[in-house]
C-alpha cells in the first residue's frame, strides 16, 4: 500500500491510481501522511485525502462529512488529540466534496482562531472559493482581519481569497476592498509560496490581488451511439469555454485561449464549478433540453459579441444563415465577418454557432468538423417541438 501511495503522489496519478484511493486502508495512511509538512508531498497527500474522500463518497454516501467530523473531534480538547494539519485536511476534503460538505464553512473559518491552523484554514478557504464561493461568502468576517495580517502567507492568501470573492458574481458588496488598503496591497511585493494544481507556487501578494482563476473538465456525452468528448471551462463568473474534441488538444487551446482573453490567470482541472453546465448538456443530447440557462462569462471583441448573442437568439432546430446574421447586427454586407466571428465562438453548443448555415442551406464553416455541425442540427431536427 505505502509503496503504491508514494508512486501515486509521486506522478499526481488520481485517475491511475482511483482503485488504490478508494481502498479505506489508503485514507487512514494519507491521514498518518499529513502529520508533518515536509515539502511538496505533504501537500500533494493533502489533495490525494480530498480526492480519495469523493471517490469512496461515490459509493458510501456521507463518508467524506464523516471524515470532516472525525478530523473536528480531533481538534476538540476532549478528545486528547492533535491537530494532524487538520485544517488543511478538511479544506481538501471540502474542497473535493463541496455540495456534500460546503456546510461545514462556519467550522472551518473558524478554525482561524487557532493560530497553528490558520495557514491550511486560509487554504481551504481559497480552494472551497474556486469550487463553491457561495460557501465563502458568508464568512467574510473571518477572513478581513487577515487582509493586514503580519505574516505574508496569511496576507496573501486573503488577498487571493478576497480577488475569488470579488470575480464571484453573486458576492455581497462586502468583498470589495477599501481604495486605500488596495493601493497598499498593490505594493506589496512579499513572496509567498502556495500549493495549487499539483505544484508549490510562488508568487507575489500584490499579485493575488486580481489573480482569476478558470476551472475546466473534459466529459464524455452519448448521443445515441455516438460518443461526444467536450472540454468544458468556467470562470467565477459563468461558463467561458466549450469546444468539441481531442482533450489533450482542446486543454492546449483553452489554455492558449486563457493566455489572451484573461492573462495570467491559473488554469485548474476541477469538475465541480461546471457540473450545471455538464447535467444540462446531458439533457441537451438526450433530448430533453432545447434551452440552457446557464450563466456565461463571453470574452471577445465587440462585434464578435454582438454576434454570439444574436446565435443564442436563433431557437432550437432554426438555422440561419450568415447573411441573415450579419443583417441583424447591422453589418449587411458582412457575412465574411460574421464567419469569422463564428469561427472565434470559445462557447460551442450553448452559443449555437452549428445553427448557421450557408445561403442556400447548406452546411458550410464549423471548427469542429461538417460532422459534428450535421449531428446537432439532426439531434435539434428529431426534437424540435412547435
Amino acid at each position: 500500500m505505502q509503496k503504491k501511495l508514494e508512486s501515486i503522489l509521486q506522478k499526481r496519478d488520481w485517475s491511475g491510481g482511483s482503485e488504490t484511493l478508494r481502498e479505506k486502508n489508503c485514507i487512514r495512511s494519507l491521514m498518518s501522511r499529513i502529520y508533518v509538512k515536509d515539502g511538496l508531498m505533504f501537500w500533494r497527500a493533502v489533495e490525494a485525502l480530498g480526492v480519495a474522500a469523493a471517490l469512496v463518497e461515490e459509493q458510501n454516501k456521507g463518508y467524506a462529512a464523516e471524515l470532516i467530523r472525525r478530523y473536528f473531534w480531533s481538534l476538540n480538547d476532549e478528545s486528547g488529540g492533535t491537530a494532524w494539519n487538520a485544517s488543511e485536511a478538511i479544506g481538501s476534503i471540502m474542497a473535493h466534496n463541496p455540495k456534500e460538505c460546503g456546510h461545514f464553512n462556519w467550522q472551518l473559518a473558524n478554525l482561524s482562531d487557532d493560530e497553528s491552523l490558520q495557514v491550511g484554514t486560509l487554504w481551504g478557504l481559497c480552494h472551497l472559493a474556486i469550487v463553491l464561493p457561495q460557501a465563502v461568502d458568508t464568512v467574510f468576517e473571518k477572513v478581513c482581519p487577515f487582509l493586514t495580517a503580519d505574516a505574508a502567507e496569511l496576507r496573501g492568501l486573503a488577498v487571493w481569497i478576497f480577488s475569488l470573492m470579488e470575480n464571484y458574481a453573486q458576492a455581497e458588496e462586502k468583498w470589495e476592498i477599501s481604495e486605500d488598503l488596495k493601493k497598499e496591497l498593490e505594493q506589496d511585493h512579499s513572496i509567498i509560496e502556495i500549493y495549487i494544481d499539483g505544484e508549490l507556487q510562488s508568487f507575489k501578494v500584490s499579485e493575488l490581488l486580481k489573480k482569476e482563476v478558470i476551472t475546466f473538465c473534459t466529459k464524455e456525452f452519448q448521443q445515441g451511439d455516438f460518443n461526444w468528448s467536450i472540454c468544458i471551462a468556467s470562470s467565477q463568473k459563468g461558463l467561458c469555454w466549450l469546444s468539441i474534441g481531442n482533450p489533450e488538444t482542446e486543454e492546449n487551446e483553452l489554455r492558449a485561449w486563457v493566455k489572451k482573453q484573461a492573462p495570467g490567470a491559473l488554469v485548474l482541472p476541477r469538475i465541480h464549478p461546471n457540473s450545471e453546465v455538464i447535467t444540462q448538456l446531458a439533457e441537451y443530447f438526450a433530448g430533453n433540453r432545447q434551452e440552457f440557462t446557464i450563466p456565461i462569462d463571453s470574452r471577445g471583441t465587440t462585434f464578435q459579441q454582438k454576434v454570439w448573442e444574436e446565435l443564442r437568439r436563433i431557437p432550437y432546430g432554426e438555422t440561419r444563415s450568415y447573411g441573415e446574421i450579419a443583417q441583424n447586427v447591422g453589418n449587411p454586407k458582412g457575412p465574411r465577418a460574421v464567419g469569422m466571428a463564428n469561427n472565434k465562438n470559445p462557447i460551442g453548443i450553448i452559443t449555437p454557432c452549428h445553427r448557421v448555415v450557408g445561403k442556400s442551406g447548406d452546411l458550410v464553416g464549423y471548427a469542429s468538423g461538417l460532422d459534428h455541425k450535421e449531428r446537432l442540427l439532426s439531434l435539434e431536427a428529431s426534437h424540435h417541438r412547435i
